[in-house]
């Protein structure tokens, strides 16, 4: 079993317990469990996919993540490639919101005691059904909104777990923390394919990153799908610290219907 194949049944397998899960990963459960002093499980897993972000950046998202799971389901309705124009501020106004009132909860009532089942008597939040109502709307959401916007378009879109591991993704590269991210192996082996472009589920130029020798952007999810696609082993993984570059070229228009493989003089001689 080759590592897509492997990264794509967990992710298949995470959407599957998504009715399960779904209650740890929804944004009112902290701020419920909070407000009566408790840390329960959905706090601790919040928290520990912010904290993921400075080692790992986004790896959830590429390997783990449910949403993603059914995102992997839902392409064959639309699987444009999405074209990054801007950054979708009022989700991360909301997320940021929602992040202040936990910390205010936190401040102004303090945590009293730590029940990772709460809400209920010693019993997981899933043991009643009203807490299984959220995964209905959410994956129809996920998949609407792949219909409308394209491949991987609830991350792009709606996604409430996107701002939360692209902050400390953000802050950890500011900082300069060693993580694990894709990174160029071997710039001039490249053949201009575009096949990394072809099958990035984020949309990411990432041929420009390797022509500019630059660094992937924060919606760089770690699936290392532009690794295992190119036939020169260009990239690889990497565990250490880059340079932070705030502007980037995946930032502009990448559009793959406007991508043409490109038939530069370095990649005819190398082909």
């Amino acid at each position: 079993m080759n590592r897509q194949t492997l990264r794509k049944l967990i992710l298949l397998i995470s959407f599957s317990i998504f009715p399960i899960s779904v209650i740890y990963l929804a944004p009112a459960p902290p701020i419920m469990s909070l407000k009566e002093g408790v840390v329960n499980l959905s706090v601790i897993v919040l928290t520990s996919l912010f904290l993921s972000g400075f080692l790992f950046r986004r790896a959830f998202c590429g390997w783990l993540c449910p949403g993603a799971g059914c995102q992997l389901v839902s392409e064959s309705l639309n699987d444009r490639a999405i074209e990054r124009k801007m950054n979708n501020w009022f989700r991360v106004i909301i997320v940021s919101v929602w992040a202040i009132m936990m910390a205010a909860t936190v401040f102004i009532g303090g945590v009293s005691r730590i029940d990772l089942g709460y809400p209920g008597t010693g019993r997981f939040a899933t043991s009643e059904i009203r807490y299984f109502l959220p995964y209905i709307p959410v994956v129809i959401f996920m998949f609407v909104f792949v219909l409308l916007f394209g491949r991987r378009g609830f991350c792009y879109r709606g996604c409430w777990i996107y701002p939360i591991v692209a902050a400390s993704t953000y802050v950890g590269r500011r900082l300069r923390m060693p993580s694990l991210h894709v990174a160029i192996r071997d710039r001039e082996a490249c053949l201009d394919c575009t096949k990394c472009n072809q099958n990035c589920p984020m949309s990411i130029d990432v041929l420009a990153v390797v022509q500019e020798d630059s660094t992937f952007p924060n919606n760089c999810v770690q699936c290392g799908t532009c690794i295992d696609t190119c036939p020169k082993n260009v990239l690889a993984y990497r565990f250490a610290s880059e340079p932070f570059q705030a502007v980037h070229p995946s930032n502009a228009k990448c559009l793959l219907t406007n991508l043409q493989p490109r038939t530069l003089d370095r990649g005819a001689n190398n082909k």
